[in-house]
């Protein structure tokens, strides 16, 4: 099933985007490329059309959920897709913060699963490792022969194609594209705006300043509750949506040097330089440490994940926790229901200026491209009616409907001359689930499943009168005009490692340097803030451990395909 490709060949882990694409021919045919002839598709009607099967078939799927008490069964979603494809679901569900380990054994042990969402935990080079063990499923010859929008959706976008495609020419991850503006932009610092009201305190715009804020937050108590001490001035996280995101250092370290949180590379005039090799990095080092060292960053921030902290913030009415590194709202703690949503009291702000006049934030602009976490198992004999099941939430309707619910119950048509959240005419309006209302937690599947969505699609959701209302109907306005606001304009694209290609061994050795380096880097991180290792006299042989991991061939493989690329021209 291994289709055969040109000898230079893109890594996905570097969210690598080509300049364009080879393009497929359309058409709903049901001849299989090479290596999908032997599937039985007797039982299946036409491509593009509904029912999908003549006489009822199952698919296994399983999925990470937050709350065990989830049952798919009762989803409106399921009965209407299951009347409408004539495929029923068998739901495996794990808990979301296990949903790696799960996945593991279940593949491992060639589990009877046809189909496995919120495996977004896996990086690109865990999952290439999981592809070269034989676990994964090749997709892109069923992508040919066994859909109609996921092909022209893949065509109709430069790079897309190429961007999600591995460096043995395979595709393993099902194609997911989401154009979001927000998203691009994840490495957000959310202030409690009620804390500095409290407290009469402005929004930060220094390093200095965001340390006299956690002061005032850790003494003054700042949520107003008549207790002192039960403040958080700032707590991050291990592990969560965008892992990169919600680290201690990203957003703090980029006021001293650009630190993306992911791999930590950057250009430098043309040089591919590795940030914690800079003297600026262990000059943020000695900043964080010093806020960790006056309390000011919560002790297990390197340890839990970030259910924990959502958790730790949602015990009481009052916020605790004062400042949280997120990339989305949706991470900051929560309230009983008919309460106010607790979200609403935090404000992204703009990244910090630092003692050198540097003011950036990571402009993830490959992020539309969803890299990992929707997998066919190579154990399942049923790739190809997975990926017509999945073919139709290529299309507005589909996507509109597997993110938001039925028509009427979870959107409806934008109001006569309402205008979408970017200020043009609006398409479309997300309506709101009272939990009195019984479809309320079961109206839709939701975005971990494939879907298109452009940045035009995303920008017609009718605009809420209100952005900050109560019950977080604005969350999406919100986002979209924090984001313009406070990110946008420290973006700077010129920092970002380009669209490079590496040969199949090149990929191989540079997945393998990635994973042992940024592992260390991790850990000596931690160590650093924390006082395990001392910034000045554990320098050098944090910098000499570097050197014996290889972060010079690292950096060589990487430079090498830059300077051969057109960017370098």
């Amino acid at each position: 099933m291994k289709t055969t490709r040109t000898p230079r060949i893109l890594i996905a882990g570097l969210l690598a985007i080509a300049a364009s694409l080879n393009l497929y021919g359309g058409g709903g045919s049901q001849a299989a490329p090479s290596g999908t002839g032997t599937v039985d598709r007797s039982n299946f009607n036409a491509l593009g059309t509904f029912p999908l099967v003549k006489q009822k078939e199952t698919l296994t799927i399983m999925v990470g959920v937050s709350n065990l008490s989830t049952d798919m069964e009762k989803n409106w979603m399921t009965s209407y897709y299951e009347d409408k494809t004539n495929v029923r679901v068998n739901w495996v569900y794990a808990p979301a913060e296990q949903i790696k380990e799960r996945v593991n054994l279940a593949l491992a042990g060639g589990d009877d699963i046809d189909l496995i969402l919120g495996g977004g935990g896996f990086t690109t080079t865990e999952q290439l490792r999981l592809a070269e063990q034989g676990l994964l499923t090749p997709l892109q010859d069923y992508i040919e022969s066994d859909t109609v929008y996921m092909k022209r959706n893949l065509d109709s976008v430069p790079g897309w194609r190429n961007a999600i495609t591995h460096p043995d020419g395979n595709i393993y991850a099902i194609p997911s594209y989401n154009e979001c503006l927000h998203c691009m932009y994840y490495t957000k610092m959310w202030v409690n705006r009620e804390f500095l009201g409290n407290l009469n305190l402005k929004v930060p715009t220094t390093p200095a300043e965001f340390r006299d804020m956690l002061l005032a937050f850790k003494n003054r108590d700042a949520n107003g509750n008549g207790d002192p001490n039960d403040e958080i001035p700032f707590a991050g996280a291990y592990n969560g949506f965008a892992d990169y995101s919600i680290k201690v250092d990203p957003y703090l370290m980029s006021a001293f040097v650009y630190d993306d949180g992911e791999n930590r590379l950057y250009l430098e005039n043309g040089t591919v330089t590795a940030a914690f090799q800079k003297r600026e990095f262990q000059e943020g080092l000695r900043y964080l440490r010093q806020l960790y060292s006056e309390g000011l960053i919560y002790p297990a921030s390197f340890t839990q994940s970030w259910e924990t902290r959502h958790q730790l913030n949602s015990q009481k009415y009052e916020s605790v926790i004062g400042v949280m590194p997120n990339a989305h709202y949706i991470n900051l703690g929560g309230r009983e229901e008919g309460e106010p949503t607790r979200w609403l009291e935090y404000e992204p702000i703009p990244p910090l200026k630092g003692p050198n006049g540097l003011q950036v934030t990571r402009y993830n602009y490959a992020a539309k491209f969803e890299l990992t976490g929707k997998y066919i198992p190579a154990a399942s004999k049923k790739a190809a009616l997975v990926l017509r099941f999945l073919d139709w939430f290529g299309t507005e309707e589909g996507a509109t409907v597997v993110v938001f619910g039925g028509k009427g119950i979870g959107w409806d048509s934008a109001d006569p001359g309402t205008l979408g959240i970017d200020g043009n005419p609006a398409t479309f309006k997300v309506i709101q689930i009272h939990p009195s209302n019984p479809y309320y937690g079961i109206a839709k599947w939701g975005q971990g499943f494939p879907n298109f969505r452009t940045a035009a699609y995303r920008a017609g959701e009718q605009s809420p009168g209100d952005m900050m209302a109560s019950d977080g109907s604005g969350a999406e306005k919100f986002l979209y005009t924090k984001t313009l606001e406070n990110y946008v304009p420290y973006g700077n694209q010129d920092l970002v490692i380009p669209p490079l290609y590496y040969s199949a061994e090149e990929a191989s050795e540079l997945a393998l340097l990635a994973t042992n380096i940024n592992t260390y880097v991790e850990e000596s991180i931690a160590k650093f803030v924390t006082g395990e290792l001392n910034i000045d006299s554990g320098w050098n042989g944090f910098q000499n451990n570097l050197k014996n991991l290889g972060i010079d061939r690292y950096l060589q493989i990487i430079q090498t395909a830059y300077n051969k690329s057109a960017f370098a021209r």
